[in-house]
């Protein structure tokens, strides 16, 4: 199922080839020729998921696929794909090609990291591993922009 899922997500990738804009703030993260910015979390409170978008640039000869992302408290995360209607299926990672750019947001794929042990606030930097298929890259998860996905309707049920 998730071969048969990724293929279908292939398919669109022509729209997933967009480099998003780094932060302001992002010093961004390298790893040999693969090249990481805007790096961003969604805030999220204990109990929650985060969503966490950037862009990746691979200068290098070799795919790379990214396959999730670590924070020191050891939640779990999961690549999720965009599938259109507001709907989205977990991923076994995004390849990047050799000389591809690929920006992670609402609108391709992203990960989601949660239920998170400690919450997330808005403007929090956070220690991370971004992990690909045969390499983790360090960086610093910069929180902020809007709350997590359900993160409203959960906030109204206290």
């Amino acid at each position: 199922m998730t071969t048969n899922l990724f293929r279908a997500f292939a398919a669109t990738g022509a729209l997933a080839l967009v480099a998003g804009p780094a932060l302001s703030h992002d010093e961004g993260a390298t790893a040999g020729r693969i090249h990481i910015e805007g790096i961003a979390a969604t805030p999220a409170r204990s109990g929650e998921t985060s969503r966490v978008t950037f862009t990746i640039e691979n200068d290098g000869p070799d795919r790379a696929v990214l396959v999730g992302l670590l924070l020191p408290t050891g939640e779990p995360s999961q690549v999720r794909g965009f599938l259109g209607g507001g709907h989205s299926a977990a991923m076994a990672g995004v390849r990047i090609g050799a000389g591809d750019v690929y920006g992670l947001g609402d609108r391709t794929a992203w990960i989601d990291i949660g239920p998170l042990r400690n919450e997330l606030p808005n403007g929090a930097t956070v220690p991370a591993v971004i992990r690909f298929d045969s390499f983790n890259v360090p960086i610093t998860l910069h929180v902020g922009g809007m709350p997590a996905a359900g993160a409203s309707a959960a906030r109204a049920s206290r």
